[in-house]
């Protein structure tokens, strides 16, 4: 199984950019052989070199990767595209390289599928927050607008029943000076009588 083990700065050659980048596989000697491998920016065909080095170790194939200078990957990569056929490396480190590119588009897809998403809710939760103070407005004004017509209803009634004490009143006003006069006259009357005796 091929591991990444260093990765470098671009290299420009023959009108292309590439990525250059040093793999390491286990030999069944228990040795680590390397590869460098080099990947098109524009997405052709990456391109390899032979097995470059064999180390006793996996550490130690770390430490000569570190050492690569950019005029060694410059060579490399000319001894790369003179190869008339791809290392059979190659063919696999292609397939996985180009798949990790492909997984990483899905999970941008996903992660823009559930940023909008959430875009969705917060407005749905804005617009929901908007409705329920729309509402508890619209019932404060409904409220204020019941409470403004009892207050009217309260107070015609107020008049109504002040005019009727008014009235009341003033019928028993008229009633009590028509009682007095009514006594003053039968006491004039009485009066009168016994004067008119008198005189007999």
């Amino acid at each position: 199984m091929f591991h990444r083990i260093q990765q470098y700065a671009l290299v420009h050659y023959g009108g292309r950019t590439y990525r250059p980048r040093v793999y390491g596989e286990p030999q069944p000697d228990g040795r680590w052989g390397g590869w460098i491998v080099f990947f098109p920016l524009d997405g052709s065909a990456a391109v390899a070199t032979d097995r470059e080095t064999t180390q006793s170790t996996l550490e130690s194939l770390g430490v000569w990767a570190a050492g690569l200078t950019s005029v060694y990957l410059e060579g490399a990569l000319v001894r790369a595209l003179q190869l008339a056929a791809e290392p059979l490396v190659l063919v696999h480190l292609d397939e996985a390289e180009y798949a990790a590119l492909e997984d990483a588009e899905r999970l941008q897809t996903a992660a823009d599928i559930e940023r909008a998403t959430a875009n969705i809710d917060e407005a749905a939760a804005a617009a929901a927050r908007a409705d329920a103070e729309r509402i508890r407005e619209e019932r404060l004004v409904t409220e204020s607008a019941l409470a403004a017509a009892d207050e009217a209803a309260a107070t015609m009634e107020a008049d109504l029943h002040e005019r009727a004490a008014g009235q009341a009143r003033a019928i028993a006003a008229d009633a009590a000076r028509r009682s007095r006069a009514a006594q003053t006259e039968a006491a004039r009357r009485t009066g009168s009588h016994r004067s008119s005796k008198k005189k007999r």
